[in-house]
């Protein structure tokens, strides 16, 4: 039996990024499935921009059941939610955007609903986990195999996993800013002093494919053992996942004073 079913009046007080009423919403796409009331449920109010919220986790056990009666693309939308909450949920939470986490040090499991809630959440860690696993098989994309991170622990990596091809960092010494995208495996830096963020050498060796104006490639270190087990149990990874594997916590040179050490 569900903990909190959708008539218990705990929903009332159980709000998400825009109000309450999560427990309609379910309820809804538990009858008749609909993309874009899933795309709104899920991704702005329950996991809204890396916030999660009371609604968040009093759903889980409901998008877990959920997830065992669909298949395809309803399949992969719950998979990838319970993968962001997976994550966020272990974080800290933003309390300046009024969210809240399962986090030790939260407020909020220290709630009767919260401690209740928490205790589920921890508990589906690995159905979330082997949900992970599955839609990356089926669809091999880098925000599952975060999904399967996040749900053993390793959070640092699994929000890593959430970059994709390309991001950038600010070097810990002289604070310059650097760009860097993946190709298969290696990853370019690239200095960078456009303050919208774009830097015209990156863009143009994005579009040809090559790091030809890259001002250093990253040297990626031996992949600790908790990486190799996640690589294993995702089996044949995908070109952008295999990157980011590759290059976690990976050499960089500062292309501003030459600072060398692990990427940020």
């Amino acid at each position: 039996m569900v903990t909190f079913p959708y008539d218990d009046p705990v929903w009332n007080e159980a709000t998400h990024a825009y109000g309450i009423g999560t427990n309609v919403l379910l309820a809804e796409l538990e009858r008749e499935w609909n993309d874009d009331a899933a795309d709104y449920l899920f991704f702005s109010a329950l996991l809204h921009q890396g916030t999660t919220y009371p609604a968040s986790f009093l759903a889980i056990p409901h998008l877990l059941r959920l997830a065992e009666s669909k298949f395809g693309r309803p399949r992969m939308m719950v998979s990838t939610l319970l993968g962001g909450l997976a994550l966020a949920g272990q974080r800290p939470a933003q309390v300046a955007c009024s969210g809240v986490s399962c986090a030790p040090d939260s407020t909020w499991v220290k709630t009767p609903v919260g401690q209740v809630a928490a205790a589920e959440f921890k508990n589906s860690l690995p159905q979330i986990g082997a949900l992970s696993i599955e839609a990356y098989q089926a669809d091999p994309s880098h925000y599952f195999a975060s999904g399967l991170a996040a749900a053993e622990g390793e959070l640092d990596f699994a929000e890593w996993l959430t970059t994709g091809e390309n991001g950038g960092f600010q070097c810990p010494a002289c604070k310059g800013d650097h760009e860097w995208w993946l190709l298969e495996t290696e990853m370019g830096v690239y200095r960078n002093d456009d303050v919208f963020g774009m830097g015209a050498d990156w863009l143009c060796d994005y579009e040809k494919k090559t790091f030809e104006n890259a001002n250093s490639i990253a040297k990626p270190r031996t992949e600790p053992a908790e990486v190799s087990t996640l690589r294993s149990r995702l089996g044949p990874l995908d070109p952008i996942t295999d990157g980011l594997f590759r290059n976690y916590k990976s050499t960089v040179v500062c292309a501003h004073c030459a600072w060398t050490g692990e990427h940020p």
